[in-house]
C-alpha cells in the first residue's frame, strides 16, 4: 500500500502544497484496489495475545497508512467519489473490525480529518511535521462542498460513530482531543451534527438519533456535559 502511494505521490517533489487536478482512472484503481484488500485483511485480524495489536493494524498505525491515504487524495482533486470511498471505507471498519481500532490517533485522527472535509468548503491538512508523514508536512487544501450523496453517507457515518461513543465510553475522550487537533469548538461530532437535523428524510432522521445519543451522553460524561452548555444553543 505505502509504495502504491509513494510511486503515486505528486508531492515527492517537494511541492506539497500544490494541487494536481483529477487523479488519472488507472491511478485511483490502483490505489484503491491495494487499499481495499489490506482493509479487508485488517478487517478479519484478531487482536494478539493480550490484547496486543495484530500484524496488519500495527503496520497501518506505526505507518500511518490512513492519513497518507487521505493526503494523498487532497493533493489531487478530492472529488465526491472519492470522498464517498473513504467515508464507506471508514463505515465498513468500524462497523466489521475485530480490534478497537478507533482507539489509535494514526487511525482516528484522518477519519477527524475527512470528516471535516466532507462536511462543508473548509481548508484541511496538517500544519506541523510528523516522524510518520514527513512527506506531508504542511500540506493545506481548500476543499470544496460536497454533494447531497456525500453528505448522505457523512451523516451514516456520525450516526454510526455516536452509537459506538455509547457502547465504549473510553473512546469519547479520544475523540474530543482529536476534535481538538482539528480546530474544533471541543467535539467535531457534535459539531457536524447540526446543520442535518433540521433535513426530511433519512439525513435528518439519523442526525438528530446521533445528537439524541450524544446529548444521552452529557448525563454519564462531564465533557460533554461542559460542551454542551458552554459551546451550544441547547442550554439558554
Amino acid at each position: 500500500v505505502l509504495r502504491i502511494l509513494e510511486k503515486h505521490d505528486p508531492g515527492r517533489g517537494g511541492a506539497v502544497s500544490l494541487r494536481f487536478g483529477p487523479i488519472p482512472g488507472d491511478e485511483a484503481s490502483a490505489v484503491q484496489n491495494y487499499v481495499e484488500h489490506m482493509l479487508f485483511l485488517l478487517m478479519e485480524e484478531e487482536s494478539g495475545q493480550g490484547g496486543a495489536m495484530g500484524t496488519i493494524l500495527e503496520f497501518v498505525v506505526v505507518e500511518n497508512v490512513m492519513e497518507k491515504l487521505f493526503l494523498w487524495s487532497l493533493r489531487r482533486e478530492f472529488t465526491d467519489d472519492m470522498k464517498l470511498e473513504q467515508l464507506r471505507m471508514y463505515k465498513m471498519l468500524v462497523a466489521q473490525a475485530k480490534q478497537p481500532l478507533l482507539h489509535h490517533k494514526p487511525i482516528l485522527k484522518p477519519l477527524m480529518m475527512l470528516l471535516s472535509a466532507c462536511s462543508s468548503s473548509s481548508t484541511v491538512g496538517p500544519t506541523a511535521p510528523s516522524k510518520s508523514s514527513s512527506s506531508a508536512a504542511g500540506l493545506t487544501c481548500t476543499v470544496g462542498p460536497s454533494s447531497s450523496a456525500v453528505e448522505a453517507e457523512l451523516v451514516s457515518l456520525l450516526h454510526q460513530l455516536c452509537h459506538v461513543l455509547v457502547k465504549d465510553a473510553s473512546v469519547l475522550e479520544l475523540f474530543f482531543h482529536s476534535s481538538q487537533d482539528q480546530g474544533a469548538a471541543n467535539f467535531l461530532l457534535f459539531s457536524l451534527l447540526i446543520p442535518f437535523i433540521h433535513r426530511d428524510g433519512t439525513v435528518g432522521a439519523q442526525a438528530r438519533d446521533a445528537l439524541t445519543l450524544i446529548m444521552s451522553l452529557s448525563s454519564q460524561n462531564s465533557l460533554v456535559a461542559k460542551h454542551i452548555v458552554e459551546n451550544t444553543y441547547f442550554c439558554p
